[in-house]
């Protein structure tokens, strides 16, 4: 026997003492509720459909190359970049080289706005330099050298 009553929404079950609930009942319910869970899930009521699609995925790119001794040297990461650092694997972020009177720089950042020395970003992707004789600013981009390994960590730009 079906509930005397029914929900004014879904119309699941409301049983009162005198009802004979049957299997088939909570199944009706369970699948009405399954159905209705479904279709606000699946609904653009709380997000997009561009948010619905980010969902689950990072939102940011870590990789690595390594260095060639090129310069400069575009790497092709498939996006543009908001917001990134590049940084040589066991380098300090800079380093004076007094014998030189350069100091050599490891590391560098990346903005739409603007970028550190011996970086530049472009489509999908950034340049990096690598200086090769003692610059007249003392400032020597380390950024591609070869056998180094150089680890970014990117922030794709927002469509």
């Amino acid at each position: 026997m079906a509930s005397t009553y029914k929900t004014n929404y879904l119309g699941l079950n409301k049983f009162v003492g005198s009802d004979k609930p049957k299997m088939d009942d909570f199944n009706f319910d369970n699948e009405t509720l399954d159905q209705k869970f479904q279709e606000h899930v699946q609904s653009s009521l709380h997000i997009t459909e561009e948010e619905r699609q980010m969902l689950g995925k990072a939102n940011y790119v870590i990789g690595t190359y390594t260095g060639n001794g090129e310069s400069p040297r575009t790497i092709d990461v498939g996006f543009d970049v908001e917001f990134g650092i590049i940084f040589a694997l066991e380098e300090p972020i800079s380093m004076l080289h007094a014998s030189a009177g350069v100091t050599g720089i490891y590391a560098a950042f990346i903005t739409q706005q603007g970028c550190s020395k011996g970086v530049y970003t472009t489509e999908n992707g950034f340049i990096v330099q690598q200086t090769s004789i003692n610059p007249p600013d003392g400032k020597k981009c380390m950024l591609n050298q070869s056998g180094s390994t150089y680890i970014y960590w990117l922030f794709p730009k927002k469509a």
